[in-house]
């Protein structure tokens, strides 16, 4: 495996392979894989090494994975060139950590032989070349399906796994392994042995069909098992652009990806949701304004956002950051879901709104999104079961609100208690004060504690 430029090698003063060399040294080891059809495979993401490795066994490689230095250099040492000659390719993810895939692959030239073996990687469309020297080795972007793999494999080596040679069994297999590799996505924390597969398997059997993903889906997931937060930094590591959609009891969350950043982001089902209220909370156009033209019809058929640009209602930075702070909102509340599904499907054609806007000033990183996101579930979890609903409501205590006097107390604190008068619900304080229902329903925690607020008594129906 050479590179154009060796990674740091002291006392290496061999030239660069030719052309001609590396080919002889692809058709020596593609003889081998033939036979043993063995790929190392070093990738320190347990999660995206399972996907990757149950999709090459089900082609018919042997995967051998590594998830660190020690066990690269170990398997290369005793399963390459130099040892039972079973590894024959070398296979190394540098999308997660660029750095130590280097130092794998200066430790791996060093090996006996393993300079002879011809190597490929997974790399990050952000971070097409993780480190000198990588231009010169074939390279396969994420994020990529199993065929894609599949191809990249036999492209890179010119080989292709060897048939199998019973059909029966053959069918066998597959379901076992693609159940396997459905399992890996779902459940990463489970890892059924073979035979535990094999049963689960003739008892899917006998109840229906295994199912397979959607026409367009690269990725599906189940939100609870699969946290939110998990799958946005694979996005982000990967910089992936599409649509992750999150659903759950009747609410639809759309959230546009674009290489590590949340463009814009959409709501079904929540009201509170939508791109009104975080118009309304810029006072960038007046109420009445937006409420006319949200309701009347365009005859163009453009989305609400589109209409705000395009016939001046709005700034170009104005809209950008109503969509921030929309998209931040959404995927906040997204987080926090206990349960439902989610499904990415990748794509390069961005939604209207976005191409408009170009790249803005205010727009919302992943990183930035998850770790709001995370704040705002470690602050609902120490309000616990005193957290307001949206439509809960509140009266204040006027007697020992006035021991305190309105200095003890800061602006928005004053502007909550102003409409505490067992009337407004969390969701109309947090519409009249232009201000977030979460953190409308902070400011009542500290006044509930406080013994300022309390909820109201609903009438006695008589």
């Amino acid at each position: 495996m050479t590179t154009a430029e060796n990674p740091q090698q002291p006392g290496d003063g061999d030239a660069p392979a030719s052309p001609a060399d590396r080919s002889a040294s692809a058709s020596h080891s593609s003889a081998s894989l033939h036979g043993h059809a063995g790929v190392l495979y070093f990738d320190p993401n347990p999660t995206a090494a399972k996907l990757a490795t149950a999709g090459l066994r089900l082609a018919g490689y042997n995967v051998l994975h590594a998830s660190n230095l020690d066990q690269a250099v170990e398997l290369c040492r005793t399963r390459g060139p130099a040892g039972d000659r079973s590894i024959a390719a070398l296979l190394l993810d540098t999308a997660t950590a660029p750095a130590v895939s280097a130092a794998v692959l200066r430790a791996l030239l060093e090996v006996p032989g393993g300079s002879e073996l011809p190597g490929m990687l997974l790399v990050s469309r952000a971070n097409p070349v993780p480190f000198p020297g990588a231009e010169s080795l074939p390279c396969l972007k994420r994020p990529f399906t199993t065929p894609a793999l599949l191809k990249f494999l036999r492209e890179s080596i010119d080989v292709a796994p060897p048939p199998r040679p019973v059909r029966a069994r053959a069918t066998r297999d597959e379901a076992v392994l693609r159940l396997e590799l459905a399992l890996q996505q779902h459940f990463p924390e489970l890892e059924p042995d073979n035979d535990t597969l094999r049963r689960l398997h003739a008892t899917l059997a006998n109840l229906a069909e295994l199912p397979t993903l959607a026409s367009g889906v690269t990725l599906q997931a189940e939100l609870g098992p699969t946290k939110l937060e998990s799958l946005l930094e694979v996005l982000d590591a990967d910089g992936a652009r599409g649509v992750l959609t999150v659903e759950r009891r009747g609410t639809t969350a759309r959230l546009h990806v674009d290489r590590g950043r949340i463009r814009m982001a959409e709501a079904e089902g929540d009201e509170d949701l939508r791109l009104q209220r975080f118009v309304l909370e810029l006072r960038a156009t007046t109420d009445s304004a937006l409420v006319s033209l949200a309701h009347d019809d365009d005859p163009q058929a453009r989305p609400l956002a589109l209409r705000l640009l395009q016939d001046g209602y709005l700034r170009a930075d104005e809209l950008s950051t109503a969509l921030c702070n929309q998209a931040r909102e959404i995927t906040c509340q997204a987080m926090g879901w206990s349960g439902g599904r989610m499904s990415f499907v990748p794509s390069e054609h961005l939604h209207p709104v976005i191409a408009e806007l170009g790249r803005g000033a205010a727009e919302l990183r992943i990183s930035e999104a998850v770790l709001v996101g995370l704040r705002r579930l470690d602050e609902r979890a120490e309000m616990g079961p005193h957290v307001a609903a949206l439509d809960d409501v509140f009266v204040r205590v006027d007697d020992e609100v006035a021991k305190l006097g309105r200095h003890a107390f800061a602006l928005d604190e004053l502007g909550v208690l102003e409409l505490l008068n067992g009337r407004n619900s969390v969701k109309d304080i947090a519409r009249k004060t232009r201000a977030g229902t979460f953190a409308v329903a902070k400011v009542i925690y500290r006044l509930g504690r406080g013994g300022l607020a309390r909820r109201a008594t609903p009438p006695v129906q008589s």
